[in-house]
């Protein structure tokens, strides 16, 4: 924007300050929103994750939160729509950066798109945790700790005020996370169970459902877009 248009604006903006108190009340309380909006963000991105949802390399984070606002149950319904409407894109992302998996990453999505999701979740949480041990040193859905200090490490002085929002959701407490004994109902519909899935625990017999597979596409989707844009971007 040219210096004198800056200019300008600037003293507009002092002017109206001084003569409109209306005006000048509103303008504080929108710098503050704009001030908050990473923490914003972060906090969204967090709560998202702890029923199982995560941005997808396609996600409009307003849409994503609105429908968060109405309920879990609108969430559900609006990241399901989602992910229909962008699939082709979401699996050609995922699939163009990670080719080394690109055999494993294909035959899971043929087997979600066949509902096939007994044998497509699986695949999915393997994929993930391997993408995310690839990129940070550490597993996602164990080593807690080592997690927490290797992504440190890894966002140290990159993506600016951004940086909680983008890695804020992989510490988090989640079911995909959580030990096997999260087995009550109420903490299933929060999305699948990674260690009580793998281990063939029978407490988590119950996994293969079609809002679960969509689950781990959410999640595989965000890992991949994440560590794609630190690398490419050099946030």
């Amino acid at each position: 924007m040219p210096e004198d248009i800056v200019k300008g604006l600037k003293e507009y903006l002092v002017e109206k300050i001084k003569s409109d108190e209306n005006f000048a009340k509103e303008f504080v309380a929108l710098m503050a929103g704009l001030a908050s909006l990473p923490e914003n963000i972060r906090i969204f991105s967090e709560e998202a994750a702890m029923i199982g949802w995560f941005s997808t390399s396609e996600s409009f984070l307003g849409e994503m939160k609105k429908a968060f606002d109405q309920g879990q149950a609108a969430l559900d319904q609006y990241m399901i729509n989602e992910i229909d409407s962008n699939y082709v894109k979401i699996k050609s992302s995922i699939l163009s950066l990670h080719s080394n998996r690109k055999e494993i990453l294909t035959c899971a999505f043929e087997l979600h798109e066949r509902m096939n999701w007994i044998a497509s979740i699986p695949l999915f949480l393997s994929q993930t945790e391997g993408v995310f041990s690839e990129n940070v040193g550490s597993f996602l859905f164990s080593e807690h700790t080592q997690r927490k200090e290797k992504l440190a490490e890894k966002f140290r002085e990159r993506a600016e005020q951004y940086m909680p929002y983008l890695y804020s959701p992989f510490e988090v407490e989640t079911q995909f996370s959580s030990s096997i004994s999260s087995k009550s109902q109420a903490k299933k519909r929060n999305g699948p169970n990674r260690n009580g899935i793998l281990h063939g625990s029978r407490k988590h017999l119950d996994y293969g459902s079609k809002i679960n597979s969509y689950k781990c596409i959410s999640l595989l989707s965000y890992v991949s877009m994440v560590f794609a844009s630190l690398e490419v971007n050099k946030i």
